[in-house]
């Protein structure tokens, strides 16, 4: 069974993104470790518990809340910490990025999975993506038909939200894309290697969780980067995953809503490129597909 933890963060007026991380059967222990050592080298084995709850992205690279102090080599190492557990055991990194502008202005906007609301969008895309990567992770004999292969069985932990709206636009989504009962053919099912039910944790609590909104911050940074030739302190980062990402283009929504969603690939599909908006000048930015 494959744990596949999601994060969510939005951009105000730029970007809308769900990022998973998968962590296989085996590999969970090896997270933890490096979960753990990066805990210590930040903390005195006596005070994590006093000073510390969790490792959020956002405070961890820029040095607030429970990191407000500590000296910039020692965050960034717990990040290399951190992140060797991506590299190490090739943890895939899957995400859905929209362009929180476009989607507002398009005609498509409600018929985008029947709402407007970016990060719900964002989640079945991201969603659908992690049961593409299911599928394509044991052989199939022939490409064009779909194998289900309960090894590769996925559990999907979500971060939790206080916003009662989202996250029952959340449990809905899955559920359209889960059936209940898929065996039957009642309803349309498309998660083939999902679990009966998502469930929602802490992120206090949970160390997947933690590293996928670490991964998420990189990301999100690196498609809101103004200019890839200019290094700044996140590269090094977002380089350390990078081999492991995979941005999801499920069938039939990517070619109908593509252009509405920004990959960070050199090469596109979709005709065109647009710039997206920056709301912090420390934040690079980068560009996504147009219609």
């Amino acid at each position: 069974m494959h744990l596949a933890y999601i994060d969510d963060s939005q951009q105000v007026s730029s970007l809308a993104m769900c990022g998973a991380v998968v962590i296989p059967h085996g590999a969970f222990g090896w997270t933890e470790a490096m979960h753990n050592i990066a805990a210590g080298h930040l903390f005195k084995p006596n005070e994590i518990e006093d000073k510390f709850q969790e490792f959020h992205a956002f405070e961890l690279f820029n040095g607030d809340g429970a990191f407000k102090g500590i000296p910039e080599p020692k965050r960034f190492e717990a990040i290399r910490v951190l992140l060797t557990a991506v590299g190490d055991r090739k943890l895939p990194f899957i995400y859905a990025a929209i362009d929180v502008n476009k989607l507002a202005k398009s005609e498509m906007a409600h018929g985008l999975f029947e709402t407007a609301r970016p990060l719900i969008p964002a989640f079945k895309m991201c969603l659908l993506g992690v049961e593409e990567w299911a599928q394509n992770n044991h052989p199939r004999s022939d490409p064009q038909t779909r194998k289900i292969d309960y090894d590769d069985q996925y559990l999907l932990i979500v971060d939790e939200t206080n916003d009662s709206e989202l996250k029952k636009g959340l449990k809905n989504s899955y559920r359209k894309l889960r059936a209940s009962r898929p065996m039957l053919g009642l309803s349309k099912h498309r998660l083939w290697h999902a679990h009966d039910a998502m469930y929602f944790g802490d992120s206090r609590d949970s160390v997947g969780i933690q590293l996928a909104d670490l991964c998420t911050y990189f990301m999100q940074r690196r498609l809101l980067k103004r200019n890839l030739n200019a290094r700044d302190k996140a590269d090094e980062f977002y380089e350390m995953f990078s081999p492991h990402i995979i941005c999801a283009k499920p069938e039939p929504e990517w070619n109908q809503y593509g252009h509405l969603f920004c990959t960070h690939e050199g090469q596109y599909d979709e005709p065109g490129i647009q710039n997206l908006p920056s709301n912090n000048e420390d934040d690079p930015q980068r560009t996504g597909p147009t219609a």
